[in-house]
């Protein structure tokens, strides 16, 4: 009971003086830094739901089931609306169990995703940011890609056999077939004891004072109200490629005019902020087939009732082999019938009503297009963004035909009962990047290539916003690359960069390290006046938490109702590891 005490008098006393560092956003890049950073410092991370429920630790069709199962409500303003040329927008992508979202479970992307592992070795990001240096990083990560799945459907085989350009698709999965999730990887394996994890919160306001980021406003989502979040060295922005931008646009970061049109005070000027969306394009050509496909092997009811389960199959990462065709696309082989008539990319088994009733197989064309998208925010946190993908461009249509072209000639390298008809329209995967892209100008990108946001101290964004990257992979592979990366830079020493200078500063100048000419830079001493001031509790601060915890050590019987009050309710509080 004195230890629990002692316990609740620290967590005031720690609360008081704020984290060293405060990560916003626990998917694929903020359980990775949060997880990283908290090995040597005290570390909040914060995110708009919990852990996942344990039954996401299991093959991908399993999975993708429980992601639909409740798909009707969501949190205010997490909602997605995407908005593209001849396509109906998804209704809501959210399940009843998170309020939002599957993806803003603690493991994000990782949680809901295929488990797909595909990344572009020819990355050249920026200075600092190429292939030589990013593969190091890759090495580094808890998630390793696999070239040898559980499971492929016998069709694949047939495929890969009669494609040799053809190889099964890596995947985050384990020798059991189960997928790999970041918070697994990171948060639970790793179990970092100077992180603590506050759920049930949205990020609504940074708190910028003198061109410094000292904190972040949240919404309690489960008690109302809002509260203030102090870091003593850097917020981070890991909340992804949508509301990560929307977080900045709140806070009175992004483009002037739209800032000035919502009624939101300018605190710097950054105009790519929720621009330059790339988002891969897609479109499915599928074949009708005697061989049985997953329609048929996940048993009653989503096959029909003559179609035995056949389980092995719901190892099946669905997009189960890939050829690269020219650069900047791919495609797929799918032992099952994608139905093209939603955007974004439907979940495995939604395309048209229980029993399924296509039995096809499809290879899905996927490209990267000159074509971009841009997000709108509303000055009211609780108004959900809305995603407008551009129509193809006239070069994006030739290349897309091209592509189509090849992929009939592969899929008709297997026999088969001829095409499915349907139009050839091509849709946006519900995944981004580019949207707080990385560069050396603030007109055209809204971090430095050590990620910080252009003009603001003591705030970066680590996430698949600030990938300038355009390839026709899913972003995870590059997200754990960029957060591992993004650790070392956090706690590298200060440095001098050129590009913090005034322009025309003389090189005698820039050797004599005044202050005035490093406006951008925290210095490593002033980091350690800051925590040094931040951790100087007063004698009235001292005698306040003495008394409280005089007043725990004697009302001994309410605590120990408070600790197994708290046992039994772990799942809906703050995760304390200490």
């Amino acid at each position: 009971m004195k230890g629990f005490a002692t316990l609740l008098v620290f967590s005031v006393a720690a609360g008081a003086v704020g984290y060293d560092y405060v990560v916003i956003g626990g998917g694929v890049a903020g359980s990775v830094v949060a997880t990283r950073l908290a090995a040597t410092h005290s570390v909040l991370l914060l995110n708009i739901a919990g852990p996942p429920p344990t039954r996401y630790n299991g093959p991908v069709m399993t999975s993708d089931e429980l992601i639909v199962k409740s798909n009707l409500s969501a949190t205010p303003g997490m909602l997605t609306r995407i908005h593209q040329p001849g396509y109906n927008p998804v209704p809501q992508f959210s399940t009843s169990d998170t309020g939002s979202s599957p993806a803003r479970y603690l493991g994000g992307s990782s949680i809901v995703g295929l488990s797909l592992f595909l990344y572009d070795m020819d990355k050249d990001w920026a200075p600092g940011w190429d292939w030589n240096i990013m593969q190091n990083y890759m090495l580094r990560s808890d998630i390793q890609p696999t070239h040898h799945p559980a499971y492929l459907h016998p069709l694949t085989k047939d495929f890969l056999n009669a494609v040799p350009e053809a190889k099964p698709t890596p995947l985050s999965q384990r020798p059991d077939g189960t997928k790999i999730s970041a918070y697994a990887a990171y948060i639970v394996n790793k179990n970092p004891q100077r992180l603590t994890i506050l759920e049930n919160v949205r990020a609504d306001r940074l708190i910028i004072e003198g061109g410094m980021c000292r904190g972040v406003y949240v919404r309690d989502l489960a008690k109302g109200g809002h509260r203030t979040i102090m870091a003593k060295n850097e917020v981070i922005v890991s909340a992804g490629y949508l509301f990560t931008p929307r977080l900045l646009f709140l806070s009175g970061i992004g483009d002037a005019k739209d800032l000035a049109n919502a009624d939101i005070e300018v605190v710097q000027d950054l105009p790519l902020v929720g621009k330059n969306l790339t988002a891969p394009r897609f479109t499915p050509i599928s074949w009708h087939t005697k061989t049985p496909t997953l329609s048929q092997m996940m048993g009653s009811p989503i096959s029909k009732a003559q179609h035995p389960a056949v389980p092995e199959a719901f190892q099946s990462a669905v997009a189960e082999a890939t050829v690269p065709l020219r650069k900047g696309s791919i495609a797929q082989f799918m032992p099952l019938y994608y139905s093209p008539s939603s955007a974004p990319l439907q979940y495995s088994l939604q395309g048209e009503p229980w029993p399924l009733e296509t039995n096809a197989f499809t290879v899905l064309v996927t490209m990267t297009t000159e074509a971009k998208g841009e997000i709108k925010f509303d000055r009211d946190p609780d108004v959900s963004p809305t995603i407008t993908h551009a129509p193809l461009t006239a070069s994006d249509e030739q290349r897309g035909d091209e592509a189509i072209r090849a992929a009939e000639q592969l899929g008709s390298r297997l026999p088969s009962e001829g095409r499915v008809k349907h139009t050839q329209d091509w849709s946006a995967v519900y995944d981004g990047r580019g949207t707080c892209r990385m560069g050396s100008d603030p007109r055209t990108s809204v971090v430095d290539t050590m990620l910080r946001v252009h003009g603001v101290r003591n705030l970066r964004i680590v996430d698949g916003s600030v990938l300038p990257s355009d390839t026709p992979y899913l972003a995870m592979p590059e997200v754990l690359m960029l957060a591992e990366r993004a650790v070392d830079l956090i706690v590298d020493v200060a440095t001098y960069a050129v590009k913090d200078l005034p322009l025309a500063t003389p090189l005698l100048s820039a050797v004599s390290g005044e202050r005035e000419t490093f406006p951008n830079m925290t210095m490593a001493g002033e980091r350690e006046r800051s925590s040094s001031t931040a951790m100087a509790i007063s004698p009235w601060m001292v005698a306040v938490f003495a008394a409280i915890g005089v007043f725990f050590l004697l009302t001994g019987s309410y605590v120990v109702a408070f600790v197994n009050y708290r046992k039994t309710h772990a799942e809906a509080d703050v995760y304390v590891q200490a």
